[in-house]
Order: C-alpha cells, then structure tokens, then sequence
C-alpha cells in the first residue's frame, strides 16, 4: 500500500497545481511526462511483485504463469470479460460522473478548484486502484489455474482419505 501511495502523490501534486494554476507550457509538458513515467514505473513493480510471488510461492517462471493465464482466460472467458465490463462501469461511475456532475452544478469561479481537487483524488484511488485490479485480474487467474492443475494432477484417494 505505502508503494501505491508513494507513487501515486506524484500525479496527485502534478494535477491538482496544473488543473487549478496557471503553470508555463514546459512546466506542463515536463510534468506530464514525469507522471507518465511514474505510473509506467508502478505497473512495473506491481507486476514485479506478482512475479516474485509466482515464482515463490507458486514456482512459476515468467512463461510458465503466461501460459497458464492464457489457459485459464480460455477457460473461463465469460468470468474474464465480465471484470472488463465491471471495470468499464467502475470507469463511468468514478470519472465520468463526477465529471458531468461538475459541469452541470459547480459555479464557474468554483470549478477550477473542485475539478483540480476531483483530478488529484483520483490519481492515489482510481487510477491506482484500476493498475491493481488489471493486475490482480491476471494474479487470480494464473493462481486459480495453477490451484486446476495441481488437483488435477493429484492421484485418486479414497474419499475417506481426504
């Protein structure tokens, strides 16, 4: 959590100052990249963490786990869609809203700072909330799948043996 937190005040400060002041074009275009670059940088070690659980906890390489989501998004194509679709809705009910919402009922002289504050809430919860979800979307699928394989494999007991 303090990793999602850390990197996600980058963005916070940067939109809240761009959003509600009047920053020069290079300061802007600067920024814009050093936020990119941040939110490059948590997908990485959001994934990074993954690959250290699959492989300890799990003994799974890199190839290994992509072969066994590819599996398991095969196997259960409709669980996988409808968490896009759940994410879509997410995406309309935490930004679109709120936008519109916005627009249509803050005053002109408030907008410019209710919109910057919107804007810097978003980064540290949505956005970064969203990189967990896609990730974690992968994480359970490859675990589920390893979990389907091992049972599948594990010789026949007795049922009073289990």
């Amino acid at each position: 959590m303090p990793l999602v937190l850390g990197l996600s005040l980058v963005p916070t400060v940067q939109r809240f100052l761009v959003v509600h002041y009047d920053v020069p074009a290079a300061v802007a275009v600067g920024s814009e990249i050093l936020v990119a670059g941040v939110r490059v940088l948590l997908v990485v070690l959001v994934v990074r963490l993954l690959a250290r659980e699959l492989t300890g906890e799990h003994g799974l390489g890199g190839r290994a786990a992509l072969r066994r989501l590819s599996t398991a998004i095969d196997a259960r194509r409709g669980a996988f869609w409808f968490q896009w679709i759940v994410l879509g809705a997410a995406f309309v009910v935490c930004d679109v809203l709120p936008n519109a919402a916005v627009a249509a009922w803050v005053p002109d002289g408030a907008r410019d700072v209710v919109t910057a504050t919107m804007v810097a809430v978003k980064n540290p919860t949505v956005i970064a909330f969203t990189v967990l979800w896609i990730v974690g979307i992968g994480r359970t699928l490859i675990v589920e799948q390893t979990d389907a394989d091992e049972i599948a494999a594990a010789p026949d007991e007795p049922a009073g043996r289990r």
